[in-house]
């Protein structure tokens, strides 16, 4: 007989923890033939920290922490999940929002599309690559952030994600950012929302140190590739990661669940 993988909801607190440190540092964990209803895969999530639940249109009616991630329309044409069908940029959770605080993903696959490939790159390990003079310079920057239509992805004007995504007032940030619960310095770098730059007190043209970091960001020993298999279960932290994806070629569907990590660490 087949034995079965070991299951999440089945881990200890203490297996559990040292499964989101290691997300806290690579950025990213991947788990495969999982198997979870609904209530299984909120439970883990509860148990790390407090999750997101907007109750908008792409969340669960009878599990609001989960958001649906599917092109998928329903009969009358309308959306049912976020993000669409399209190419998505590199982003991260929560970009265009004032206050960042759910920044550990979860995307469980409930159906995989073989031709969409997500890409996730580790933001923290570039800066440890850097020479002091380098992390002086780019600890001295500040950004300006707010999401912009047609940078990241592309929305119609009717599109129901366009409404919310606008009311994000954007934030200002510091470029190079420090891991709350463990102490990594990363590049906090969704460079499709930067909008304004400052070097100290000065304000500058924030194109330019665009242009330089993309290459030292966006290297391919950085990166992970990874197309979703029914089971398959990704973690990312927000913070010391990036990610994007190819267009979706067929039927698919993601469930999300975004959270912090309170529970786990204070």
């Amino acid at each position: 007989m087949a034995q079965m993988t070991l299951q999440l909801y089945d881990y200890t607190d203490d297996e559990l923890r040292n499964v989101m440190k290691q997300v806290q540092q690579d950025g990213l964990a991947i788990f495969t033939e999982q198997e979870y209803t609904e209530a299984q895969l909120t439970s883990i999530f509860k148990r790390i920290g407090e999750c997101e639940a907007p109750g908008l249109f792409m969340n669960d009616p009878d599990h609001p922490e989960i958001f649906k991630v599917s092109g998928e329309r329903d009969a009358e044409g309308n959306k049912i999940g976020m993000f669409g069908d399209g190419e998505l940029g590199w982003h991260s959770n929560g970009n265009s929002r004032h206050q960042i605080d759910k920044i550990l993903i979860g995307l469980y696959c409930v159906k995989g599309d073989p031709n969409t490939t997500l890409s996730i790159c580790n933001t923290s390990q570039p800066y440890y690559d850097l020479s002091e003079d380098e992390r002086e310079y780019y600890e001295s920057i500040k950004i300006k952030i707010k999401f912009k239509n047609h940078t990241m992805y592309s929305l119609d004007d009717d599109d129901p994600e366009l409404e919310f995504m606008n009311k994000n007032r954007g934030s200002i940030r510091n470029l190079i950012g420090v891991h709350p619960h463990n102490d990594l310095k990363y590049f906090y770098f969704p460079y499709h929302f930067i909008c304004g730059a400052w070097e100290g007190k000065k304000k500058v043209d924030h194109e330019p140190i665009i242009e330089k970091l993309i290459p030292k960001i966006f290297k391919s020993k950085h990166q992970t590739h990874h197309i979703f298999q029914q089971g398959d279960m990704l973690f990312m932290d927000q913070f010391t990661s990036l990610h994007r994806r190819t267009p979706v070629m067929g039927p698919r569907l993601l469930w999300r669940v975004a959270s912090d990590y309170k529970r786990m660490w204070n």
